[in-house]
C-alpha cells in the first residue's frame, strides 16, 4: 500500500514546463515503481497459480503492469514516431485507480464507498432535473 501511494504521489508532481531534471527524475522514479509492480506480479502468480487471476483486483494490477510494461516497450522503439502522451495520460490514471485497492482493506472507506453507490441513482435523477431546468431557463432566455 505504501508503494501505490508513494506512486500516486510522484505521478501529482508533474506539472507543465517543468525543468528536464525534474521530468527525467520523475520518469526514473517511475521505471522503478514499475518494476516493484511488475515483480509484486509476477510473485504473485508463482505464489499463487491459477487462483490469481480469479481475484478482480489481481487481475486489475495484472493489467495495469502489462500495459505500462506494453507503452514502455512501444515509446523505445527507435525510429517509431508515434505520439503516446494521451495514453501515458490514461496509464496515469488507471495507477492511480489502484488506491481503490484501499477500500478492502478499510471498513470505513467501504460503508463510505457503499453509501455513495448507492446514492448515485438519485443524484443522477437530480442531475436530470437540474439539467432540465437549465435547458428550460436557456429557451426561455433566447
Amino acid at each position: 500500500m505504501l508503494c501505490i501511494l508513494l506512486n500516486t504521489v510522484v505521478l501529482a508532481l508533474v506539472y507543465y514546463d517543468q525543468p528536464r531534471v525534474v521530468q527525467t527524475v520523475l520518469q526514473n522514479i517511475n521505471y522503478a515503481f514499475m518494476a516493484i509492480f511488475t515483480i509484486e506480479a509476477i510473485l504473485k502468480i508463482i505464489a499463487m497459480k491459477s487462483a490469481y487471476f480469479k481475484e478482480g483486483w489481481n487481475v486489475f494490477d495484472f493489467i495495469v503492469v502489462i500495459c505500462t510494461i506494453v507503452a514502455l516497450i512501444v515509446a523505445n522503439i527507435p525510429g517509431l514516431k508515434v505520439d503516446l502522451s494521451q495514453q501515458a495520460t490514461m496509464m496515469r490514471i488507471l495507477r492511480i485507480l489502484r488506491l481503490l485497492r484501499m477500500f478492502k482493506r478499510a471498513e470505513k472507506l467501504k460503508i463510505i464507498s457503499e453509501t455513495i453507490m448507492t446514492a448515485l441513482p438519485a443524484l443522477a435523477s437530480l442531475g436530470a432535473l437540474l439539467f432540465l431546468f437549465i435547458f428550460l431557463f436557456t429557451v426561455i432566455g433566447v
